[in-house]
């Protein structure tokens, strides 16, 4: 084999492992879609976020215009139902502005519930505005306006003088199923 075939293999070797590479990136950034709000950001919107394996994202082909609020192993730090919630609620009041129909909810990238734009953007400008003591009521509201990936609620609506008890551990579930 001359001194030429062996660049020109080595060369066709470098090449192919580039191929092959740029064919493994581009499949991982497909599958998981374009990061609309990322750990960094979900951190710059409140110092309390640091650590928190959370992104929002959407899928590049998007002809119903989705979007994705992934719940992530954590990694850095531990994180709990409060935390899940506060940065939901951040990162509506963050996506207000932005023409999309509905929010899936998911735990590790597996669907769990959705949420429609309008519910979700309505809770977002509540979150902002402060309308709610210390945000709590948007806490067990967020059950109310959640739905199931089959299109009904996920949870019954609660009437009556025990009513926010009951909204208080639909919202439990939600979490618990969040952090699975």
């Amino acid at each position: 084999m001359t001194r030429k075939d062996k660049f020109l293999l080595l060369a066709i070797i470098v090449v192919l492992a580039l191929v092959i590479a740029h064919a493994i990136f581009s499949m991982d950034v497909v599958r998981h879609g374009r990061k609309i709000i990322s750990r960094v950001e979900l951190k710059n919107l409140d110092p309390a976020n640091n650590g928190i394996n959370i992104e929002v994202t959407e899928p590049w082909y998007n002809p119903k215009k989705e979007m994705v609020f992934n719940v992530m192993e954590p990694d850095e730090r531990d994180f709990d139902r409060i935390d899940v919630t506060r940065c939901l609620l951040q990162c509506a009041q963050e996506l207000g502005d932005r023409d999309f129909s509905r929010i899936y909810i998911c735990n590790k990238g597996n669907r769990l519930y959705y949420i429609n734009a309008v519910d979700f953007k309505k809770l977002g400008e509540q979150y902002q505005n402060g309308e709610a003591i210390n945000n709590l009521s948007l806490y067990v509201k967020l059950p109310q306006v959640t739905y199931t990936l089959n299109d009904s609620l996920a949870f019954p609506q609660h009437e009556g003088l025990l009513s926010s008890v009951s909204d208080a551990q639909d919202w439990n579930t939600m979490m618990s199923n969040l952090l699975r």
